[in-house]
């Protein structure tokens, strides 16, 4: 599902939700991935506990994210690059 930038917050959590389900689940057992999977379960529970602003939650999350990339030699697959790209879009 693609949404706008503008779309309610609550559409937008919930859709982010949805892909860090996803790309958590696709990282099980792989623990050469654990900085990428540690920062999708730190936002996943600011995402459902937090009343912040998801545009908000999702910045903090790109700029950590590409942290860990830059730190870490993290190889994704197709489908969790394609995942993470739908994630970074929302």
């Amino acid at each position: 599902m693609r949404l706008k930038w503008f779309a309610i917050g609550n559409k937008r959590r919930d859709e982010a939700l949805s892909i860090l389900d996803k790309l958590i689940a696709s990282f099980y057992h792989n623990y050469g991935v654990q900085p990428l999977t540690d920062l999708f379960l730190k936002y996943k529970n600011e995402l459902e506990n937090s009343r912040k602003s998801t545009s908000v939650i999702l910045s903090r999350m790109n700029s950590e994210l590409s942290r860990i990339f830059m730190q870490n030699e993290i190889r994704l697959t197709e489908e969790q690059s394609k995942l993470l790209k739908d994630l970074r879009h929302l």
